[in-house]
């Protein structure tokens, strides 16, 4: 039967394994918005404005994750004591 030391230790693998998934989101979503707003590309009148913005509100999202997430794991490594 796991213990909660265990369950503790199980929790903060999964915790870091969909914080290394966000990362990865959030650079790509990163890495697109300019892409789609750049002056040196194309006209202002061209820019798919839209889509960086939408692009931008999920990169908010996925750093607010992230923030959330580095919380939580910093008190299971503590209680854990790592």
């Amino acid at each position: 039967m796991a213990t909660n030391h265990d369950l503790m230790r199980q929790k903060l693998e999964r915790l870091k394994t969909r914080r290394e998934v966000l990362r990865i989101e959030a650079a790509g979503l990163a890495r697109d918005i300019p892409l789609l707003i750049n002056p040196e590309l194309d006209d202002i009148e061209d820019m798919d404005i839209a889509r960086a913005a939408s692009k931008m509100d999920d990169l908010v999202m996925r750093q607010g994750e992230l923030l959330g997430m580095r919380q939580k794991i910093w008190a299971l490594e503590e209680q854990i004591g790592r």
